[in-house]
């Protein structure tokens, strides 16, 4: 039975691409960036890096009005994202995660605070660990054959996401999203929640407004694990941008993040500039981070500077 479902697959995917093939589209763009990111906390490590990136995105149209759209990106010589989606108009966007690329459920609202290149946590990477501490998928959510689903209806953005085997072990993830812009110009409200299996059940809550060429934002979001040995976790997270002009925005930002049962809260900020000149990009930061990890004098500052090109 196996044997004849992967058969089935086979040609239902030969037949979709014969179809892109003929009424759709390929455009490949790239970019190379040189970075630099001194920390006061691992003086030894050499701070200059050097980035690179090849995308693809693929787009067709189906007979029947639908669109195809697929994405890849080679980022060091692997293909680390991608995703496949299906445009159904008025019925909203069906979408396939292959790995990190998913956009739906959780990422489309767990971190709405405006910034002119990193989020103000990026310190707290250095010394805290993998996760990111405060946001609605610290418990998790693996966006490795995740599936999405996002539509429009009477005002309002929706969006799910689910993942029905996220490690050979784990229950399944969703997420559920909504945002509404609808109450005033420029005021946009977003609601979130994540059910991470038998992990933890998050939710978050934000307001945005921008008006000009100044956004703010200002974000609170719980993370309740369902083990009584883990740390549940409520974070504030706020921030405000300013366009300067065509080419240069300047942003400052903060987050704290309280540990239940811990007596020091993680608290990171961050100030930073972006310039662009036609395909090439200067980025700055400055952000710093106290107690990671809800740790007293697990401080540490991250000075950043990038230069992006375009091709």
């Amino acid at each position: 039975m196996n044997k004849v479902t992967k058969v089935g697959l086979t040609a239902l995917a030969t037949s979709l691409v014969a179809t892109a093939s003929y009424a759709g589209e390929l455009s490949v763009s790239g970019g190379a960036s040189l970075t630099y990111t001194g920390l006061d906390s691992r003086s030894d490590a050499n701070p200059w890096g050097m980035g690179d990136s090849v995308k693809f995105n693929g787009s067709g149209d189906l007979d029947n009005g639908m669109t195809v759209s697929v994405y890849y990106e080679l980022d060091g010589g692997t293909y680390d994202d991608y995703n496949l989606k299906l445009g159904m108009g008025d019925m909203g966007t069906l979408s396939f995660s292959g790995a990190s690329s998913s956009g739906s459920g959780v990422d489309s609202v767990k971190d709405i605070v405006p910034k002119a290149y990193t989020p103000v946590y990026e310190a707290a990477d250095e010394v805290g660990g993998a996760a990111d501490n405060g946001l609605l998928d610290t418990s998790g959510n693996n966006q490795t054959g995740q599936w999405g689903y996002d539509v429009t209806a009477a005002g309002f953005d929706l969006s799910v996401s689910y993942n029905p085997k996220p490690a050979a072990a784990a229950a399944a993830e969703t997420g559920y999203s909504v945002s509404y812009s609808g109450l005033m110009d420029g005021l946009t409200l977003v609601y979130g929640v994540f059910d991470d299996g038998d992990i933890a059940e998050n939710d978050t809550m934000g307001v945005k407004y921008t008006m000009g060429n100044m956004t703010a934002a200002i974000q609170a979001t719980n993370v309740d694990y369902e083990a009584t040995t883990s740390t549940d976790q409520d974070a504030t997270h706020m921030g405000i941008s300013l366009a300067i002009n065509d080419d240069l925005t300047v942003s400052a930002g903060r987050q704290e993040v309280e540990f239940d049962g811990v007596g020091e809260d993680e608290v990171n900020t961050g100030i930073q500039a972006s310039y662009t000149m036609g395909s090439i990009s200067l980025t700055a930061a400055i952000n710093s981070v106290e107690s990671a990890g809800g740790t007293a004098n697990k401080d540490a500052e991250a000075s950043i500077f990038v230069a992006s090109f375009a091709f």
